[in-house]
């Protein structure tokens, strides 16, 4: 072999070798963007089923490509019900402001930004979604499809409405607080100079009367300021544990010897699940809370009746249940969602703030009242208060003897 096939030879070597080092770099920087794409989509993937708002991908005909978990949640539909279908047709009638907003966005190239909208769902209820729509283009600038995130506010609804409840009886209280005070002083001099003349004088036929009318209506109006600042000014919760199964018994003991001073008859029932529920809260305001719903309930009935007290635990969503029931003609429909606003009364000398008071101190324990009426007649109560824990918790009258299965509330 001469000199010039050798470093021909060896130039085809070099070459061959550069090459094969060429190739294998290109290989492995295909391996690594593959490995790099795959993470990506497993990425995508995981972020979608994990969001807790719904996302849509639609294509530039309004095709539905990709629907989240939360997507189909919201939506009330399978994924294969969605994707590969025509947005129009994916979504029920009720939906129809929502897919709107999605045709909107494909057919005007606008973009919907937070946008809220209300939906019919198909158990007739509506619920409100906020819903975000932007088109996407591809890389030469044409419509490529739309992108659409959205949510159901159905729980930011109700806390704005808890906020705007909050921020009217706060100003109530502060007007009722206000105008106590100005009525009080002058009310009490009224009251004491009528005390003095029934005293000092020896008056028959209308004087008298007229002097027991002072009396008596002064009394009523220093009863109605007695709520009024009840209401304005509810102390902080003071929580204590408390045995539930005594401590409905008190409440029963103390309507009943009402009761027989009023010349009625009602008869009151306790319920307690476990018998040995023992929850952390402001005695005092709780008992005023039952009090009055139990009072009511007397009321409703004439007093003629039954009522019944019950308490249990509700594990899964973390609560207690208080119901406050009774066998009266229940409560006027257009009432139900009205009872509980300041001045809002179906008695013929209530001042309305007894179920404010009632609502406010449930807010107050972190809780709320509701109020329905039952399909086989009468009224009931429900009250919610959030449980801490669902771990069993030392019985209050042995604080160092065996765990009892209660639950502890704030």
């Amino acid at each position: 072999m001469n000199t010039i096939q050798s470093w021909i030879l060896l130039t085809v070597l070099i070459t061959t070798i550069v090459c094969a080092a060429g190739w294998r770099r290109e290989r492995c920087a295909r391996c690594r963007l593959s490995a790099d794409e795959e993470s990506l989509s497993s990425n995508l993937k995981a972020i979608l089923s994990s969001l807790s708002s719904g996302l849509l991908l639609l294509d530039a005909r309004g095709v539905i490509r990709t629907a989240s978990r939360s997507a189909c949640r919201i939506l009330g539909s399978e994924a294969g019900s969605l994707v590969g279908h025509d947005a129009n047709e994916a979504l029920d009638e009720g939906w129809h402001e929502f897919t709107r907003c999605l045709i909107q966005a494909l057919v005007r190239e606008e973009s919907a930004e937070r946008e809220e909208v209300r939906v019919q769902l198909r158990d007739g209820r509506t619920m409100p979604v906020g819903i975000t729509v932007n088109p996407i283009y591809d890389r030469e600038g044409r419509l490529d499809g739309a992108v659409a995130v959205f949510q159901d506010l159905t729980q930011v609804m109700h806390m704005r409405e808890r906020m705007r409840e909050s921020d009217r009886l706060a100003a109530v209280g502060e007007l009722a607080a206000s105008i106590a005070h100005e009525i009080r002083n002058p009310l009490g001099s009224i009251r004491g100079s009528a005390e003095l003349l029934v005293a000092e004088l020896d008056l028959e036929g209308t004087e008298q009367r007229l002097l027991e009318l002072i009396l008596k209506e002064s009394g009523r109006v220093n009863g109605l300021i007695t709520d009024f600042l009840s209401y304005a000014r509810l102390r902080p919760a003071v929580p204590q544990l408390v045995e539930i199964h005594s401590f409905f018994d008190d409440i029963a003991l103390q309507v009943s010897v009402q009761d027989q001073g009023d010349g009625e008859a009602v008869d009151i029932t306790t319920v307690v699940e476990p018998v040995d529920l023992v929850l952390m809260f402001d005695e005092e305001q709780i008992r005023q809370v039952l009090l009055n719903l139990v009072i009511n309930a007397k009321a409703a009935i004439g007093g003629q009746g039954a009522v019944t007290i019950a308490a249990g635990l509700n594990l899964d969503a973390g609560r207690c249940i208080m119901t406050v029931t009774d066998t009266g003609p229940g409560i006027v429909p257009s009432l139900l969602t009205e009872i509980f606003k300041p001045f809002v009364t179906t008695r013929k000398h209530g001042t309305g703030l007894g179920l404010a008071t009632v609502q406010r101190i449930m807010h107050a324990h972190g809780g709320s009242v509701t109020a329905a009426n039952l399909p086989e007649g009468g009224a009931v109560f429900t009250l919610s208060l959030p449980l801490v824990h669902t771990d069993p918790c030392l019985d209050p009258d042995d604080m160092l003897g065996e765990a009892s299965t209660s639950c502890v509330l704030t």
